[in-house]
């Protein structure tokens, strides 16, 4: 038997006219409720506004060999304090550090570990925040929490080729600065 044959007989395989099935009924009642919603919406819950104050501190060049034959992966990883919501959910004072390559889509994917380490110079208290991903860019965010005052940070960007299995012809890359939290 072929997958997908009808054994049930020819009576089976005729189509029925004059009757909507219950699939039909329910496309037509989500695309109403659907129009509904757009129109009058739900007023239920509310994203944080895109510009919450965040202070912009620097942009820096944190560029990658490419795990794939191609050019340098191009890293920029633009700095933030002073956020009233971070990404992460938690209390600050924290900084935001969001990197991306800024290219294009490609059709091969990456997957990138970022490691970042960081010391608050004020209090000495230090630790290490990591973040997997993966994607047809590279692009990531690390919030880091590391008390008030000045604090050096070491960013570490592992970069490979999704080719079969992740992580594949691993590439290093490591740039550094400091902010204010």
């Amino acid at each position: 038997m072929v997958s997908g044959e009808n054994t049930v007989g020819f009576d089976n395989s005729r189509r029925r006219r004059g009757r909507v099935g219950a699939g039909t009924i329910a496309t037509m009642v989500a695309t109403v409720m659907g129009l509904a919603v757009s129109l009058f919406g739900t007023g239920v819950a509310a994203a944080a506004p895109a510009d919450d104050g965040a202070n912009y501190v620097t942009t820096l060049r944190c560029d990658s060999v490419n795990p794939w034959p191609a050019g340098t992966v191009k890293v920029r990883v633009d700095v933030f304090n002073q956020i009233r919501h971070p990404a992460d959910g938690l209390p600050g004072p924290v900084i935001a550090l969001i990197g991306t390559d800024r290219a294009k889509r490609v059709a091969l994917e990456y997957t990138y570990e970022v490691s970042v380490s960081w010391r608050n110079l004020r209090t000495g208290r230090s630790g290490v925040t990591t973040v997997p991903g993966r994607g047809y860019t590279v692009k990531w965010q690390v919030d880091i929490h590391p008390g008030s005052g000045p604090v050096n940070f070491t960013i570490r960007q592992k970069i490979g080729a999704l080719a079969f299995f992740p992580m594949t012809n691993p590439k290093y890359s490591t740039c550094s600065d400091r902010a204010v939290a």
